[in-house]
């Protein structure tokens, strides 16, 4: 007994020290706000707490705050402001208070059971807040919807024989697989939807939105599809099909912009990754599900085991199982539409000065549905209404500026200046159809210019294009736009089987990211999947480059079926597992959160733009890449750009964890130099002397929040 009482403490499992980690990731996030030198309330508060839009700010200006909101919000009880106002403020503080963690403290605030409850769940639990079910739930449909539309091209490239685009030949010794024409016809018929998407669909979402909100874009999109997946099933030449993905591109772009920022818009900042997550892990699921669908068809139409043949054009079953698979996203298409119906829209689409959506009486009715308690939709509603005064000031001088000139009393050059004035204001009213057209031209105008003159802006557009044109690097969408092409050797039945691997490995690790995006990081997921990605496709080069090969003309390909193609596709598959946590969710999830609320949708445009013109073009040259560098070429290619993907987001992308919207405005206003300078005279040096020479008494640098500040009380 005296033994036992007296025997050493048994080290920590594995189970025990995750489980700290991620208590501590969450809970001790504080060193940034700090150095920042911003005060804290009472205790150490995390970066989630202290970089509040509130901290710093003198009591008499938060009053005059609350008093302004209430003025404009007569239905919000002030004694209730100035609650959510405190918790806000001090966030951390009654946390700590909500789980037990403080005694024998007398709070300004004091909290029902269930409020504690909700503010230790928000931190803590994913899925804490129920009413955010049917927007993840909209956003998961339309995310599912654009990776249909992506496998319903991928597999259309089996049949195109059957609209006109020349095919390869088995016996055709000098054919080189298929003409150039061919190889050039297939790539834009497949590039045109990304093309567009990026120009002129995703910049479109501008308008869009401001005339029918982020929910309405979707169901907008969700129309357009219909209609070009119906074009797309009744077209006969491949011209047909290009102008039907036409439309279908613009509806993507929109689709692309908008869904990801209404689940930014209306998650919690602790878990807004995870939340927008459900975009990139259902657009693999839809391309998954989109691969078994197309087998289905291929079977129905008894295509599965057949051989191009251009003979059998529309009356052969190639064309038919071609039209069911273009038919396909029309299901995915409607349950979106429904599902808009019964969305909620984002708050925060109420809540920009100078629009003419401005209602903060709807915006707090849909807080109170998304958010569990009172408190915490009241507490929301100031966070973004004071995020967005600075916003109502400009415009307001701009308008009165505007107003001033206009209504100058008499006459200038023949032209009576104040019936001119009441003119120029019915104008850009916005309460007829041409005014609501000139309103929200000018309105997206003004969200452009500002991105490439401000800092803040400038920085989170570098970031997010940076991120964004890395996924393209990377080399992911040649498989999941070209793998039935790639494998087509193997037969349909084969090269749908392999693709829905493909597939299925891709949303079942981006599974991976949830939670760990908002506990571990953006940025050091993409650092630490890259040169995995980059050895596995090196690795998929190495075992398609010694696999047997075949003669298909002057180009021979891997033999199917022998070991070093068989492991060629496990490397592939390998890739994609660390693709899937890292680069997938991460583009569109700072694309959509990086900008400020007046400046959101043009930002996220230009971001998204970037990635679908990249795919638009990867999708054009890749069937040439592949024709002159045979597969293993083409995979050790993009194994290189992987390693250049690595080194753009090592010197350019900031962490954005864990932090509010509003909060993101501390993280991307330091210069981008700045950030650089010290990845490559800190930071490098530090991990190669760690890492590479294996020095564990390498001295770690400081923080580059740190490093900021001192760096610029240096200057």
């Amino acid at each position: 007994m005296a033994g036992r009482d007296h025997r050493e403490p048994q080290t920590p499992g594995l189970k025990q020290r995750l489980e700290a980690w991620i208590e501590k990731q969450i809970h001790n996030r504080d060193e940034f706000g700090n150095s920042l030198g911003i005060s804290s309330y009472l205790f150490s508060t995390p970066i989630i707490s202290v970089l509040t839009s509130l901290a710093g700010v003198s009591e008499p200006v938060l009053r005059k705050g609350i008093d302004t909101l209430c003025r404009d919000l007569p239905s919000l009880e002030r004694n209730e402001l100035e609650r959510a106002a405190e918790v806000a403020k001090n966030g951390n503080y009654y946390y700590r208070l909500s789980k037990g963690l403080i005694a024998n403290l007398s709070p300004v605030v004091e909290l029902t059971q269930d409020e504690k409850e909700s503010l230790v769940a928000e931190r803590e639990r994913l899925f804490s807040q129920r009413g955010m079910l049917i927007i993840i739930c909209t956003v998961s449909l339309a995310a599912f919807l654009q990776g249909h539309v992506q496998s319903s091209i991928n597999a259309m490239s089996l049949f195109v024989e059957t609209v006109g685009i020349g095919i390869q030949r088995q016996n055709d010794t000098q054919s080189n697989g298929a003409d150039s024409t061919a190889q050039w016809q297939l790539g834009g018929m497949n590039a045109i939807p990304f093309l567009t998407a990026a120009f002129p669909g995703a910049p479109l979402s501008l308008p869009v939105n401001y005339c029918l909100g982020r929910r309405g874009a979707l169901g907008f999109s969700a129309l357009l599809i219909i209609a070009s997946s119906i074009g797309s099933a009744f077209a006969v030449t491949w011209q047909q099909i290009l102008g039907a993905r036409i439309v279908g591109g613009v509806a993507m772009g929109i689709k692309a912009v908008s869904a990801p920022i209404l689940a930014s818009e209306t998650a919690v900042g602790y878990w807004r990754g995870s939340t927008i997550l459900a975009w990139q892990l259902w657009v693999a699921c839809g391309i998954m599900i989109g691969f078994v669908i197309n087998f289905v068809i291929a079977a129905a139409t008894n295509t599965l085991d057949g051989q191009p043949n251009a003979n059998l054009n529309e009356h052969g079953g190639r064309y038919h199982a071609l039209q069911w698979i273009a038919a396909a996203p029309t299901v995915p298409s409607l349950l979106l539409f429904v599902a808009v119906c019964f969305c909620y829209e984002s708050p925060r689409f109420y809540m920009r000065p100078g629009t003419p959506n401005y209602n903060l009486d709807r915006a707090f009715r849909i807080l109170l549905q998304v958010r569990p308690t009172r408190l915490q939709a009241t507490r929301d509603l100031f966070l973004i209404w004071w995020s967005t005064q600075d916003d109502k000031v400009y415009h307001d001088r701009h308008e009165k500026s505007r107003n001033e000139i206009a209504q100058h009393s008499g006459y200038q050059n023949g032209v009576n200046s104040k019936t001119e004035g009441r003119r120029s204001k019915t104008i850009t009213s916005g309460l007829t159809y041409a005014s609501l057209i000139i309103l929200v031209t000018r309105l997206s105008i003004d969200q452009f210019k500002p991105l490439f003159t401000r800092r803040r802006l400038r920085n989170a557009l570098w970031s997010s294009c940076v991120v964004a044109l890395a996924q393209q690097l990377c080399g992911i969408n040649v498989f999941a736009f070209y793998s039935n092409g790639m494998f087509s050797d193997y037969g349909v039945k084969t090269s749908m089987g392999y693709s829905f691997g493909f597939g299925g490995v891709n949303f079942f690790f981006g599974i991976l990211a949830m939670r760990s995006i908002d506990i571990i990081g953006r940025r050091r997921w993409l650092l630490s999947t890259l040169p995995m990605m980059s050895m596995f496709l090196m690795a998929a080069t190495i075992a398609y480059a010694v696999a047997p090969q075949v003669d298909s003309g002057d180009q021979p390909k891997p033999k199917a079926d022998t070991s070093g193609s068989i492991a060629g596709i496990i490397f592939i598959y390998l890739f994609a597992a660390a693709y899937s946590p890292g680069l997938g969710p991460i583009p569109f999830t700072l694309a959509s959160e990086s900008f400020p609320l007046k400046n959101r949708e043009a930002g996220a445009s230009v971001a998204i733009s970037i990635n679908l013109f990249f795919a638009g073009l990867l999708t054009i040259l890749l069937p040439r890449i592949n024709a002159v560098f045979e597969m293993a070429g083409t995979l050790g290619f993009f194994a290189g750009l992987n390693i250049v993907a690595f080194v753009l987001i090592f010197f350019f992308v900031e962490e954005t964890k864990q932090l509010t919207l509003e909060e993101l405005d501390q993280v991307f206003n330091n210069p981008k130099s700045r950030f650089a300078h010290y990845q490559l005279t800190k930071r490098l040096p530090f991990l190669t002397k760690r890492y590479l020479l294996w020095r564990k008494d390498a001295e770690r640098p400081l923080e580059y929040d740190e490093f900021a500040v001192e760096d610029r009380q240096g200057v």
